[in-house]
């Protein structure tokens, strides 16, 4: 025993260039985490190790910020896939609603006045952004704030790089008006369109937003103010009959775009009180008065890759598998990372969350539209289900954990 404190010594002193080496090789947060653990020494060179833990950060698998057993309003829980299980620790997070994004480990809350708050739970930093621009075509009061904001995508972590990132929203329940933000801007930039966004995702060095139908847009914003700002027309795609799109980049870089199908299901007993010649009149009576007669339920997916031949016009090609690769999608920035790097995701699927804008769709159950979908066997499996008492909390929603 008289050797323990030599050895613990030992270790704590090893060279820098050689710890440095050995964060090279760490990628689960959950490594660098013990790493740091060791003693004040390895912590000090993790936090310094600032390049790696960028690279690091974008290698993580994503994790599920849910609601806690108790309903609290001022935290979250936080489940881990790949283990099948709840964190011992819970993060505190004084928001009560739904998150309208989440991107490179910070996620987006919004208020009443429609400004946007990008929080870290991780690090507890916060930054404001300005209130943003209400819609012409639609109505604030229709929706619920929190539901008003489709999603909010940035382009990098401010952690990082705090005085160049920018942020990209699509909004009004719809997802028909599209406004910019660049970090040190005093207001957002609205860009002019009358396409439905599902999805915007920032892909080598710009913004690009995919439709219901399937087709991709640019996103044009400059600061130059005699250009202004539109989106043009990418990579066109045949409408299908899906009810949701998605854009992710793969871990090689490809750009795929993913069709989810879905069907709403209503209540038995609403089925048959109600003459299908004037279902929709008094199913639209029924919602104002109970509101509990239909939700959602996702089938299966489709994955497309973006083909370049020499001298073509880029197109959309239908895709069997996606390899050894995970895709998590919902609410969050599309992301995917190669499954063989955590043990215990499945390869070849694709994780999902609940992320229905119409909020009466979460009645009676809850958003529990959440699973995992295996693209070889087109097998529907789960991951985390809902518990009886958290059906009236806001969606579960995938984040990138963050050691900054």
């Amino acid at each position: 025993m008289e050797d323990a404190p030599t050895l613990v010594s030992g270790w704590a002193w090893l060279p820098s260039n050689i710890l440095d080496l050995i964060i090279e090789k760490l990628i689960p947060i959950f490594d660098y985490i013990r790493f740091s653990a060791v003693c004040k020494h390895w912590q000090s060179v993790t936090l310094h190790c600032k390049k790696q833990r960028l690279k690091s950060c974008h290698k993580q698998i994503p994790m599920l910020i849910i609601p806690t057993i108790d309903g609290s309003c001022e935290r979250r829980g936080l489940y881990s896939v790949t283990q099948g299980k709840t964190c011992s620790f819970e993060l505190n997070v004084y928001y009560s609603k739904r998150f309208c994004g989440s991107s490179h480990g910070w996620l987006a809350c919004v208020d009443e006045n429609l400004v946007v708050t990008l929080l870290n739970p991780f690090s507890g930093r916060t930054i404001n952004v300005p209130p943003v621009p209400k819609s012409t075509c639609r109505s604030t009061v229709a929706y619920r704030s929190d539901y008003y904001i489709n999603k909010v995508v940035l382009s990098a972590d401010p952690s990082f790089l705090p005085n160049d990132y920018e942020v990209l929203v699509i909004y009004d329940g719809y997802g028909k008006q599209v406004a910019h933000f660049k970090s040190g801007d005093d207001a957002w930039t609205s860009i002019d369109q009358v396409i439905g966004f599902d999805d915007v995702i920032y892909y080598k060095g710009q913004f690009l937003g995919v439709s219901l139908g399937g087709s991709v847009f640019r996103m044009n914003v400059s600061r130059d103010q005699t250009t202004k700002p539109h989106v043009s027309l990418l990579v066109p795609m045949s409408p299908g009959t899906d009810n949701k799109t998605y854009l992710v980049q793969s871990s090689q870089g490809d750009l795929l775009l993913v069709r989810k199908f879905k069907r709403i299901n209503y209540c038995e007993r609403i089925m048959k009180s109600l003459n299908f010649k004037f279902f929709k009149f008094k199913r639209l009576k029924f919602e104002r008065v109970n509101g509990y007669d239909r939700f959602t339920e996702t089938l299966g997916f489709k994955v497309f890759k973006l083909f370049c031949a020499h001298w073509e016009r880029p197109q959309w090609v239908e895709i069997e598998s996606v390899g050894n690769e995970a895709l998590f999608l919902g609410t969050n920035q599309s992301m995917c990372v190669s499954a063989l790097d955590f043990p215990g995701c499945q390869t070849n699927s694709i994780y999902f969350t609940d992320d229905c804008v119409d909020v009466e769709c979460h009645k009676p159950k809850g958003p529990h539209d959440m699973g995992v979908f295996n693209l070889e066997n087109r097998h529907m499996g789960t991951h985390y289900c809902l518990d009886r008492s958290q059906k009236h909390m806001p969606p579960a929603i995938w984040i990138l954990p963050s050691m900054v």
